[in-house]
């Protein structure tokens, strides 16, 4: 501390109280009880590779996150930064003041729903969320990018629609620190993006998927193959209906061009030029990607369509600032939705209904979106509804169907459409189906990394 320039110490200390409840916030969501490492400094058995930290409760932990934050907020961090590294293009790169308010906003509703279940948290969530959303009024500046398609844009990457993000430098041309991408995102082939899995989509939540420019996005809505044809992840190799046989190896064989019959996202997908190197433009998939070992594209943990959704839902649930709340989700939805009644639905809803709806849409927007500080994983979590979405996954999620009747396939040559008829459904292969029986909270839970447990044996339930 001594050597740190003293104007910009309690902006440096804000950085570390906040990244600090972003790591415990991450745990706890994760783990449940982990210890939180003592402020002092402590003994620690070297020779037996031991550090019995106690556990902490899962609302200790709360608690903690909640405290940190208010220390990163009580350090006055700007709204704006204004030069680089602090700021580049129209983006903060430093934790900003809306950073603090918005993630704290996030914690409030996760101590509202489960495993607190302190319903009284969605009203500081939603005072937390009108901090955020009246500070963007009073600067009157474009948070919400006009056109869906630039949120993940590799050519629009710092913009300031992402509150809190995390900034790679590829220059050093190390693929395990400094590519933001995860090589199996990016990796072209015969298969979708080279046939890893990792960013596949599952079918049900697709075919919920309301239709817009916000899907057009999040979703390839064809695979560039090998050969250099576009076609649909449903697409059949003949053009036929898809149909199902058995080979003479005993195997199941199809006609349909991709085996794992699921939709992909396209958050981390980028483009290449000729030569191989990465475009900074809108990612189209009907063009080349870019299969380099690394990439400095920002990772968005928070963005500001995100915070509107929290204060809309935090508020219906709460009872407070309803008119401004359904503004909120007004905004979110105009960008998102081909259908305009959709948005002018919004004024006829009950809080209830206003509730579910912003708890969708935040699930709609951060849809592929893995690497985000809330997942719809953790908007599942916080409702008590990951056993549903175990329930409808398990087995070859035959109820959902792909498109039927005449459409049009990317395949043919001047695209003409023709006579799509399902005889039988698109079954998983049964490698790829989930299976098993949900097993409450050890479902809900990751199991403790064995390494640790080992160094630790409080680390158990």
């Amino acid at each position: 501390f001594m050597k740190a320039d003293m104007s910009e110490l309690g902006e440096q200390l804000g950085q570390a109280y906040f990244w600090r409840a972003y790591a415990y916030y991450g745990l706890v969501r994760t783990w449940g009880p982990v210890p939180i490492s003592p402020e002092e400094v402590i003994s620690v058995d070297l020779k037996n590779n031991t550090d019995e930290i106690p556990c902490a409760s899962v609302e200790e932990l709360y608690n903690y996150i909640v405290k940190s934050l208010q220390a990163a907020e009580a350090c006055n961090l700007p709204e704006t930064y204004s030069s680089a590294p602090k700021h580049l293009g129209d983006a903060n790169v430093y934790v900003s003041a809306q950073a603090v308010k918005s993630m704290l906003a996030s914690v409030y509703m996760s101590m509202a729903g489960y495993p607190l279940k302190k319903s009284e948290y969605y009203a500081l969530a939603a005072d937390k969320a009108k901090e955020v959303v009246d500070a963007v009024k009073a600067r009157n500046v474009q948070t919400l990018l006009p056109n869906w398609n630039s949120v993940y844009s590799y050519g629009n990457d710092n913009h300031n629609e992402c509150i809190l993000g995390i900034y790679y430098n590829a220059n050093t041309g190390s693929w395990g620190w400094d590519d933001s991408q995860l090589t199996c995102c990016h990796v072209p082939g015969s298969l979708p993006w080279g046939g890893w899995g990792d960013f596949l989509a599952e079918r049900y939540f697709w075919s919920k998927y309301p239709e817009g420019p916000r899907k057009d996005a999040v979703y390839a809505k064809t695979f560039l193959t090998g050969e250099g044809n576009n076609v649909d992840w449903w697409a059949t190799m003949d053009g036929k209906p898809y149909y199902k046989v058995k080979g003479e190896d005993g195997k199941d064989k199809t006609n349909a061009v991709f085996s794992d019959y699921r939709p992909m996202f396209t958050g981390f997908s980028v483009n290449c030029d000729e030569k191989g190197s990465p475009l900074k433009i809108d990612f189209d998939c009907t063009k080349p990607l870019y299969a380099g070992m690394t990439l400095g594209k920002r990772h968005q943990l928070i963005r500001y369509a995100e915070v509107l959704c929290w204060f809309a839902e935090s508020a219906a649930r709460s009872g407070k600032y309803i008119n401004e709340a359904k503004e909120a989700l007004k905004q979110v939805r105009s960008r998102a939705y081909s259908d305009p009644a959709a948005v002018s639905a919004i004024d006829g809803m009950s809080n209830d209904q206003l509730a579910e709806a912003a708890y969708n849409e935040h699930r709609y927007e951060v849809a592929g979106n893995v690497l985000g500080m809330v997942t719809c994983r953790e908007d599942e979590f916080r409702m008590e509804r990951l056993q549903d979405v175990f329930n409808y996954r398990v087995g070859p999620q035959s109820d959902v169907l792909v498109p039927a009747g005449t459409v049009t396939h990317s395949q043919t040559a001047k695209g003409e459409p023709f006579e799509y008829t399902l005889k039988e459904d698109l079954v998983l292969p049964e490698n790829m189906q989930v299976t098993g029986a949900w097993k409450g909270e050890n479902s809900v839970y990751h199991i403790y990394p064995p390494t640790e447990v080992e160094r630790n044996p409080n680390l158990k339930r």
